[in-house]
């Protein structure tokens, strides 16, 4: 017996999601503001509760790459909170008060590579180009060098452990927002759960960012109100839980056009947020601001190392499309070159057959394809008499004058199939076919002028065959059967018994 499939949750869910979120941010924020932090402790743990429910929800109801994204960030999540917990309840105050590195940090600093494993499904299998991960490192390392130097020039050597552990957290935050953004915008489509995941991991990113230039300062304590902007980070991916989980017929959207430059543009705005960090840091001490100057320098040499990386990968990405392009040409010359007859320019015998072929399948009673068969009478003369230079002429001022007729005559094709033998399908029926046969006859058999000034009179053998002649319709058929009604004409016309219309191969 099948078990059935969960129902899948309201649309409306979502917009009460984001309204609940938004009330226990801003309820959290009031109560730390009026100093009451024991009531923001309680609404951030509702934040925290409801996020992991609706994460769980969510890997359980959600399938394939998005269902994976679910239930390992669940586990990063988890894994945060649980730092959380262990820190206000089991982390010892002397060593909050002197910053020693406890079991907490080392939860906290589990949560990112656990939250990196979550967020890889959202590239769609494929590895991050060369360029992309250059952004990554110049985010990280921008975010990064001002700390350090804060670290090498303020702490004291029997502090700087603690320090290091605070540094890292802004590191990783650079690395894992650097990481969700290259795996997104390398997507054409993007997500739906992508937004809100963005918006949890930038929160997390300003919240570290402050906590480190606040501990710089002594300023920081669990009770500040940068606190809240945890709080909304957890409600964030709550969201994205429950973005995915309303049945919808657009699970995803188009990457604005604007997406690739933003990107482009990624390594210069974490040289940005370095330059703010520092300046929240620094005090204006002019040492440290020496010292930051130089490090901006070389994070700008390596910004500009990979800015001209990308110009050469965007120079190679434009000769690809050259190629393509040419390529494309080239494919397209050797189709013409295929299906055409060098000296008059029209349809070789392989086009006729495909033209044939084409016209039989798409007509399912073949009832209403015909061929003509026309064959240059005395041909060898005009050769033997006036050299195979006046020959070529005469077979380009047929095909021309063919051409000519076709231009007039819808769902009418004439091709050179051989030497002076010419054929003409078209669709209609066998009296169209015959009336046509008419006007080829009247063309053939005006003047041709030679490049020498002389002047030629031609005529020719015109044979008809029609599907609806035929038992067994094959273009073989068509084409055999044409060629043998323009030879009893050829025949007869010997003989001088020229019939009244064109006959066919069943006459």
């Amino acid at each position: 017996m099948s078990v059935p499939a969960p129902s899948p949750l309201p649309a409306h869910w979502w917009g009460r999601g984001v309204v609940l979120v938004a009330t226990i941010c801003a309820a959290t924020l009031g109560l730390l503001l009026t100093g009451h932090p024991e009531g923001a402790i309680w609404t951030g743990l509702l934040m925290r509760v409801l996020a992991l429910g609706a994460l769980a929800l969510a890997s359980v109801r959600v399938g394939g790459p998005p269902g994976t994204v679910f239930r390992r960030l669940l586990a990063a999540v988890g894994t945060y909170v649980a730092a959380e917990v262990v820190f206000v309840y089991a982390t010892p105050a002397l060593a909050v008060m002197t910053g020693v590195p406890t079991a907490a940090d080392v939860l906290y600093l589990l949560f990112y590579p656990l939250l990196w494993w979550a967020l890889r499904p959202l590239g769609g299998g494929r590895a991050l180009p060369l360029v992309p991960k250059l952004n990554i490192l110049a985010t990280t390392l921008t975010i990064i060098l001002p700390l350090y130097v804060l670290l090498a020039r303020q702490v004291p050597g029997q502090q700087q452990l603690a320090w290091w552990t605070g540094v890292l957290y802004p590191a990783l935050d650079a690395w894992i927002l650097s990481t969700l953004l290259a795996l997104l915008f390398s997507r054409r489509r993007l997500p739906l759960l992508a937004a809100p995941l963005v918006a949890g991991v930038v929160m997390i990113v300003a919240g570290d960012v402050a906590y480190v230039a606040l501990s710089s300062r002594e300023a920081y304590s669990p009770a500040h109100p940068v606190t809240v902007l945890w709080t909304a980070a957890m409600g964030a991916f709550g969201l994205s839980a429950l973005r995915a989980l309303p049945p919808t017929d657009r699970p995803d959207w188009n990457q604005p056009a604007w997406v690739p430059t933003l990107v482009q543009l990624g390594p210069y705005a974490s040289l940005a947020v370095a330059a703010l960090t520092w300046a929240l840091i620094s005090h204006g001490e002019s040492v440290e601001n020496g010292i930051f100057v130089g490090i901006m320098a070389l994070t700008a040499l390596l910004l500009i190392r990979q800015e001209l990386l990308g110009v050469r990968q965007r120079r190679l990405t434009t000769r690809l499309r050259s190629t393509a392009q040419a390529l494309q040409s080239s494919r397209q010359d050797l189709w013409r070159q295929l299906h055409t007859d060098d000296l008059t320019g029209l349809p070789n015998r392989r086009a006729c057959l495909d033209r044939l072929d084409s016209w039989l399948a798409q007509n399912p009673a073949r009832t209403d394809v015909g061929v003509l068969f026309l064959d240059l009478d005395g041909f060898k003369t005009v050769n033997d008499g006036y050299g195979h230079a006046a020959g070529d002429e005469v077979l380009r001022v047929t095909g021309h004058r063919l051409t000519g007729l076709a231009a007039q005559e819808p769902d009418l094709l004439p091709a050179r199939l051989s030497g002076d033998e010419f054929a003409l399908v078209f669709l209609g029926s066998p009296g169209r076919g015959e009336a046509l046969a008419g006007q080829i006859a009247a063309l053939i058999a005006r003047p041709i002028t030679l490049p020498d000034g002389q002047t030629l009179t031609t005529a020719g053998s015109v044979g008809q065959m029609h599907s609806r002649l035929l038992a067994g319709v094959t273009t073989s058929a068509l084409l055999s059967g044409a060629d043998h009604a323009m030879y009893r004409v050829k025949r007869d016309r010997k003989a001088q018994q020229v019939p009244e219309r064109t006959p066919t191969l069943f006459d």
